[in-house]
């Protein structure tokens, strides 16, 4: 039977639950069938293959693959040796199945777990391979940790985030109803009691809260889940590799409450030098035409969005192609 802990940090992975809520599944894991587990062995698998290419030692160390399975791999198809097998990783179309969708079924149902393939699962969680041991005890240790696995790619990500872009942040964007004002919103991005990184900010009155957020190929993504209502906002940034990110551009979309359409905001966020309290994470909003009573920050930020004629993007309702045709030859 699979260790508590382990079921524990899978249940409660922020990554598959929220690719399994955007997806409509739910995270009722005692009612998962296969069709489920193979939605979820799919992302691991994905996650676990991007591992064994950054650290060849997970293979060629037999840690997450058996000597048996391997030398069958490499017999059918043909390859000389485990490092041509790691190769043969980065040219697959489809993952590779580490863990299928029946084994993991079998183990929220109480099936015997094998030792491989509970190491594939807590690769996928990012636990040092020195706390395998303990982590894969029966009982649950209290508290979920995600510990990174040598130099993988997530470490690096959360390190980024902990080093450079961690404080309170202005978040700059027009008013989504398309009127003369500029919103002016606190941001935080911190560590909260569990050692995770979460954003938080408030959009028009509404808390948001982040659900998941991550760097990858220098590019910010904090998606984000209304405290109240069942909706949700993403933020996009363009951060490269900055070391000292000052003001941040980037996207925001979501639903438009009044018109039910999706929409793609303009977003600045600017760093600032002290952090929030509870006093001052408040919103403000400024209006397009008092440029010459601003100073500071706000004119500066004023001014971008000034020279920019578009900053909200509106989407329509489904229709017809031959309706889309239409419309579109009367426009020209």
């Amino acid at each position: 039977m699979i260790a508590t802990r382990i079921k524990e940090a899978i249940e409660a992975n922020p990554e598959l639950n929220e690719q399994l809520l955007a997806s409509g599944l739910g995270l009722d894991w005692k009612k998962f069938n296969r069709t489920v587990f193979e939605f979820i062995a799919r992302r691991i698998n994905k996650k676990v293959t991007h591992y064994a290419v950054q650290n060849p030692f997970l293979v060629t160390e037999k840690l997450i693959i058996g000597r048996d399975q391997l030398q069958s791999i490499l017999f059918n198809k043909k390859l000389s040796n485990e490092e041509a097998f790691i190769d043969y990783l980065t040219q697959l179309k489809r993952t590779f199945n580490w863990v299928s969708s029946k084994t993991l079924h079998s183990y929220w149902n109480g099936g015997q777990a094998k030792n491989t393939k509970l190491n594939v699962i807590l690769v996928f969680l990012g636990v040092e391979i020195a706390e395998w041991d303990s982590w894969k005890k029966f009982h649950s240790a209290g508290i979920l940790r995600t510990i990174p696995v040598r130099s993988n790619k997530r470490s690096v990500q959360q390190d980024l985030l902990k080093n450079y872009y961690l404080g309170s942040y202005h978040l700059y964007y027009q008013k989504s109803d398309n009127s003369d004002l500029l919103v002016k919103a606190p941001f935080i991005i911190g560590i909260d009691e569990r050692g995770q990184i979460y954003a938080e900010t408030i959009t028009e009155g509404h808390p948001y809260k982040s659900s998941l957020i991550e760097i990858r190929d220098g590019i910010l993504y904090i998606h984000c889940e209304n405290q109240l209502f069942d909706e949700k906002e993403n933020h996009i940034f363009n951060v490269g590799n900055e070391t000292n990110p000052e003001v941040l551009f980037g996207i925001s979309n979501t639903i438009s409450v009044k018109t039910k359409l999706a929409i793609g905001i303009r977003n600045v966020l600017v760093k600032q030098q002290e952090n929030f309290n509870e006093f001052s994470f408040t919103e403000k909003e400024i209006e397009f035409s008092g440029a010459g009573k601003l100073n500071g920050e706000e004119a500066v930020v004023l001014k971008y969005f000034n020279e920019h004629t578009t900053n909200i993007i509106n989407s329509r309702h489904c229709c017809s192609l031959a309706a889309l045709k239409n419309n579109v030859s009367q426009k020209n």
